[in-house]
């Protein structure tokens, strides 16, 4: 009888102290979403993360990750959009046995939101045109671990040359903007997704850290415009992860990127 392992954040709000409990479940107990048709869908989302081995992700991962397939069932664009780029993120977080660090997502989240301060969209645009070069570099691997976990099980992570590997950076700046963004219908679940993110940012392990800079950067609202632009191509690679055979999708999605910025 497999197990599902249920996370129940304990703690009311993200500042409070950090608590989870997993309860074990059998897996026939558990419900799979419906398929419903859309291209990024709760249903899409959970068969393309079912490539990496999740019981080893933390509980504040697994939450965010719940949230993003909830996201991928909003019919509105942005939504839509936030539920790709941050599947993406997710799974790039852990495509690597060995992590890399964090300086590209914390590069991009420190620059946009000087930049957007100073009303510079001319280097929002350059630094989205950046981090969109690293995901590419994210997809790659994506691509491996659905062909062979067993090859990235040794592998480095991306790493830059950043203070404290791109731990720190501005993130509760970042996430007011990715706030503002949000639509209304689903400003509660990226209200719960920032929790998760602070933990992940607020955590001592790398990969959690790695992972909620990651998650943070690509739900930025620069990136989300550029996902906006390639939701067809993001469906088809997500689609296609489940058979091990999305190298022709990834192309696509990484070419449709690079237009979009």
């Amino acid at each position: 009888m497999l197990p599902v392992v249920l996370v129940l954040l304990a703690a009311t709000s993200a500042l409070a102290a950090p608590g989870a409990y997993l309860n074990i479940i059998s897996i026939d107990e558990a419900i799979p979403p419906k398929d419903s048709g859309r291209g990024v869908s709760a249903f899409r989302i959970d068969q393309a993360t079912e490539i990496s081995n999740e019981g080893e992700a933390s509980a504040y991962l697994l939450t965010f990750a719940q949230t993003t397939k909830d996201l991928g069932n909003d019919g509105d664009r942005v939504s839509q959009a936030l539920a790709a780029a941050q599947t993406i993120g997710y799974l790039g977080s852990v495509s690597s046995g060995v992590p890399g660090d964090a300086c590209a997502a914390a590069d991009l989240i420190n620059t946009v939101v000087s930049a957007s301060r100073s009303g510079n969209n001319q280097a929002v645009r350059s630094a989205t045109a950046k981090f969109v070069s690293y995901l590419s570099s994210l997809i790659d691997n994506i691509v491996e671990l659905s062909v062979n976990p067993e090859s990235v099980r040794f592998a480095v992570g991306p790493r830059g040359n950043c203070a404290a590997g791109g731990r720190n950076y501005q993130f509760e700046a970042a996430w007011d903007s990715i706030l503002a963004s949000a639509p209304a219908s689903s400003t509660h679940l990226v209200n719960e997704q920032y929790c998760a993110a602070k933990r992940l940012f607020k955590g001592f392990s790398v990969v959690s850290n790695n992972a909620g800079a990651l998650l943070t950067a690509v739900s930025l609202p620069s990136v989300n415009q550029a996902f906006q632009n390639v939701l067809p191509q993001a469906a088809n690679f997500l689609a296609a992860l489940p058979s091990g055979n999305a190298g022709s999708a990834a192309a696509a999605l990484k070419q449709a990127l690079y237009n979009s910025v």
